[in-house]
């Protein structure tokens, strides 16, 4: 097995805080590139990883701190996840918008909204799901069993709040990613398309998919 591909045992988790900002911001910004630089940027890739630095530090939204855990390895951050029940999936997404907005002025308001319209009619969760809403690990620890381990704790918070659930969106493009959720139990429940007008900025889609734990 090469070096690469050569598996971390060891790391753990802990909840996040604001002073995780900056690496926090990062790290959610590629689990979403696409759409993170074209609507949270409105196209500008570094304002959107700064703008979700910043509002990272504010409770209350599906982006916060508060429902971040973190991936340590030899005392390094190396992943993070966001995690929470599907119910309070409607309650975060309205918390999310007004610390993004106010980012911008009128004009640069109106155009967020457009942009990030269609999104609002896309149904990633359930109320009896724990939703899984952005996993990633660092470039260089990618391929190294880590992923794995992530799921592994999810299914624990699953369990811990009473779900037996778990429900994630996937980029359709994103075919490592597909390929790993397959791997691990998650089956394709529904798939959303994007018109052609918005494949260049947004993709061309995403899956809905769910595991059902034992």
């Amino acid at each position: 097995m090469s070096k690469n591909r050569s598996s971390i045992k060891e790391i753990e988790f802990r909840p996040a805080n604001p002073g995780d900002a900056k690496v926090a911001g990062n790290l959610l910004f590629e689990t979403f590139p696409k759409k993170a630089a074209y609507i949270i940027g409105l196209g500008c890739e570094g304002r959107a990883r700064k703008i979700l630095s910043d509002i990272f530090q504010i409770p209350g939204h599906r982006l916060s701190y508060e429902f971040t855990q973190m991936v340590i390895h030899n005392s390094k951050v190396i992943g993070a996840m966001v995690t929470f029940p599907g119910s309070e999936l409607g309650k975060l997404d309205r918390g999310l918008y007004l610390p993004i907005l106010r980012q911008y002025k009128f004009s640069g308001k109106l155009k967020l909204i457009r942009r990030a319209f269609p999104l609002i009619f896309i149904k990633e969760t359930t109320s009896n799901e724990y939703f899984l809403s952005n996993l990633v690990v660092k470039g260089q620890y990618r391929n190294k069993g880590i992923g794995e381990k992530m799921l592994h704790h999810v299914e624990e918070l699953a369990t811990d709040a009473g779900l037996s659930k778990i429900g994630l969106i996937v980029n359709l493009e994103n075919q490592k990613a597909r390929r790993f959720y397959d791997r691990n139990g998650y089956e394709i429940k529904a798939m959303n398309l994007f018109p052609n007008r918005l494949v260049t900025h947004l993709g061309p889609g995403s899956e809905r998919r769910v595991k059902e734990l034992s």
